[in-house]
């Protein structure tokens, strides 16, 4: 099994774009088209993070604050973590979708 959370943010746009019907392989430097950025850019992710109805929370936990994203479906509740929101939110929605 994958583990999302220590995948780079390249890694885990290409797979969001796949699980989407993107086509990241027309993606810059490929296809001279720069891709989506999931992970970082709030216009690419807010979609998904819609439709999926993920929830993003921060947490100050001992010195390390993080943000914690979390799915909830009658298929089961997956949940992920990360110093940024977007990237918490696009590994939960990819756990969501492989390990289903």
């Amino acid at each position: 099994m994958i583990k999302w959370s220590e995948e780079n943010d390249s890694e885990v746009n290409h797979n969001i774009a796949l699980l989407t019907g993107e086509e990241p392989e027309k993606w810059y430097p490929y296809g001279g088209m720069k891709g989506k950025d999931y992970c970082n850019n709030p216009s690419d992710a807010w979609p998904i993070i819609c439709a999926n109805r993920i929830s993003i929370n921060f947490k100050e936990l001992q010195s390390d604050p993080l943000w914690l994203a979390e799915i909830s479906s009658p298929q089961g509740q997956w949940q992920a973590q990360s110093k940024r929101p977007l990237r918490a939110a696009m590994v939960c929605f990819l756990l969501s979708k492989t390990c289903a």
